[in-house]
């Protein structure tokens, strides 16, 4: 065993992880060859490991057998991981409530490790990509992740900051915790969408998020301002268990 941070390791254990999250980060199956260079692991270890993981489902090959990825055992994990998480209960019957509002991209993210990771995505069809369900990003580089983080991090006068990033960033966190949701902004001819985004109360999701995606170039300050008020509305509708009010309004295509 090895030690970091006082917590006892398991050389084994560590090995499976990275395995795991090498295969989930990988776009395309992997080679043994790959995969032992790549973590560092002689191929005979990682063979063993490989064939291990294969057995439990956690890992699948191709029909040559020779290369790999990740199992259906995956999948039923982080299916598991949605339907048991509380905060992840309540915030997605939001998500789907103003995905048939707005008629509009809407995303639940969760910010973990500095990157936050989309949970929920509810898309409307022909929109711009957003961060596809699963995926994730640095948190201050996504409306998601800096609502979150405006809230964790913004200074006080009882609470210094530890903003993430130079100061371009942080006057960004501050920005967006003044007027209580964050704005990714993109011009004209840019694929990628806008997206407006709302931090869930702690008791909801301390460090979770709700984005509605609108075409980049067609984003207005009264709309987004609009957006905000929408995700609250509803938000507020989850904690008291009542309808949502005057969250119905065109969204300029």
């Amino acid at each position: 065993m090895t030690t970091g941070g006082g917590v006892a390791r398991v050389k084994s254990a560590d090995r499976t992880v990275e395995l795991l999250e090498l295969l989930a980060a990988s776009p395309d199956r992997r080679t043994l060859v790959d995969l032992a260079r790549d973590l560092g692991i002689p191929k005979s270890s990682m063979h063993g490991l490989l064939r291990t993981l294969v057995q439990r489902g956690w890992v699948e090959t191709d029909s040559a057998g020779l290369r790999y990825g990740l199992g259906v055992q995956a999948l039923r994990t982080g299916s598991a991981y949605l339907r048991t998480d509380r905060s992840i209960r309540r915030l997605t019957p939001v998500v789907d409530r103003l995905h048939r509002e707005l008629d509009a991209t809407v995303q639940l993210g969760r910010v973990t490790g500095g990157q936050v990771v989309c949970l929920v995505s509810r898309e409307r069809p022909g929109a711009p990509p957003a961060i596809a369900a699963g995926r994730h990003a640095p948190a201050h580089t996504t409306a998601l992740g800096r609502a979150v983080l405006a809230r964790l991090t913004v200074p006080t006068p009882s609470r210094p900051t530890n903003a993430p990033g130079n100061s371009h960033h942080l006057d960004d966190l501050v920005r967006t915790a003044k007027r209580g949701y964050a704005v990714d902004w993109h011009p004209d001819g840019a694929p990628a969408c806008s997206c407006v985004a709302v931090a869930a109360p702690p008791k909801l999701g301390p460090y979770d998020a709700i984005g509605v995606c609108v075409a980049g170039s067609r984003l207005t300050e009264g709309q987004a301002n609009r957006i905000a008020v929408a995700i609250n509305s509803a938000i507020t509708a989850a904690l008291t268990g009542r309808a949502p009010t005057g969250n119905r309004f065109e969204i300029s295509r």
